[in-house]
């Protein structure tokens, strides 16, 4: 008998505006002008390089289902709980992915 492993993922719809990338003005603004801005900016250039575009959200749905689908998820069903979309998802209990190029062991073989 197939048994069944569920996952259950939600967005909220209702959020607002969504989060803006780290701007070292605004840093220095929230510091009230200790550090300026090009300090900040120079001295944390990971976390204040030039952010790029944000990806439309459909592109950045897309791309989470398919990583969800890589590890043998499956969408099976959406629906709606006040403000949040739920994503419901099922696989075979006990399924999961295999690294690339490292082969599957055969049903019913055991670990090693």
């Amino acid at each position: 008998m197939t048994q069944w492993e569920y996952r259950v993922i939600h967005i909220n719809l209702d959020s607002g505006q969504p989060p803006q990338a780290p701007d070292p003005q605004v840093a220095s603004e929230r510091l009230r002008g200790l550090l300026s801005p090009e300090f900040i900016a120079r001295e944390f250039p990971e976390q204040y390089k030039a952010a790029p575009l944000p990806r439309h959200p459909a592109e950045q749905l897309q791309y989470f289902l398919n990583l969800l689908g890589k590890d043998g998820w499956e969408l099976v069903e959406t629906g709606q709980v006040g403000p949040l979309l739920m994503f419901f998802f099922k696989r075979t209990m006990g399924e999961s992915v295999q690294a690339p190029g490292k082969p599957a062991p055969p049903k019913g073989a055991a670990d090693p």
